[in-house]
């Protein structure tokens, strides 16, 4: 089960890859590595930089498709395991976080998902940067909170942003230059996402697919 595992999580980091390169990246490698240990059984952590001697802590890349200064770092992983059928990757947990700099000191915000957390929504967004309101909202113990600690919710397991939502937002607000053609690579890798979460969804809800289809032959 391993194997198939990591021929799952290679398929997918390929397809990250590609999706990075084709659209605001150049020469990015996305690589599964196996976590040394994880309470949730075997999982593999994809990322860029990642290794046999350091399985757990991908590295940030730069969002340029040229050799000009990049305005804008990416630090991207996701961990993956099988799901509870044994049969289907599943992401256990992920972060893209945006940096303005090579040592991701300075980040703009990231966007996280963690299956299993309970305190707040599962995928989220938090944003670095100041905020009045924010001050004007806090009190008591939080009398001190910034905004960054903030988890504004993004949709959920299921409908949460895939990493083609991310691109096209950096692109959209004009902090990365893009490829040409790039809308094609995204629309292609956020049509994958879209109908893996489809089938996600029907296998957990049959008895909601059933009831489709006999809608649907009843027209």
């Amino acid at each position: 089960m391993t194997s198939d595992l990591h021929g799952q999580a290679r398929s997918f980091a390929r397809e990250l890859q590609e999706t990075l390169n084709g659209t605001i990246c150049r020469d990015i490698r996305m690589v599964a590595v196996v976590r040394p240990f994880s309470a949730s059984g075997t999982v593999f952590t994809i990322g860029s930089g990642l290794s046999k001697a350091n399985p757990t802590q991908p590295q940030g890349f730069p969002l340029r498709t040229d050799r000009k200064k990049p305005l804008a770092w990416m630090n991207l992983s996701y961990q993956v395991r099988m799901d509870d059928e044994l049969t289907y990757l599943t992401i256990h947990s992920s972060y893209c976080g945006i940096f303005t700099d090579e040592t991701l000191e300075t980040c703009l915000c990231h966007f996280d998902f963690e299956r299993e957390k309970e305190q707040y929504t599962s995928a989220h967004l938090q944003v670095h940067g100041t905020s009045p309101a924010l001050a004007a909202l806090n009190r008591g113990k939080d009398a001190k909170r910034s905004l960054d600690k903030l988890h504004f919710p993004v949709g959920g397991k299921r409908f949460r942003p895939s990493l083609e939502d991310i691109i096209e937002f950096l692109i959209a607000e004009r902090f990365v230059d893009a490829r040409p053609g790039y809308e094609e690579v995204l629309e292609r890798g956020r049509e994958r996402f879209q109908v893996k979460q489809l089938r996600a969804a029907m296998r957990r809800h049959p008895d909601v697919v059933e009831q489709f289809v006999k809608e649907q032959a009843a027209t």
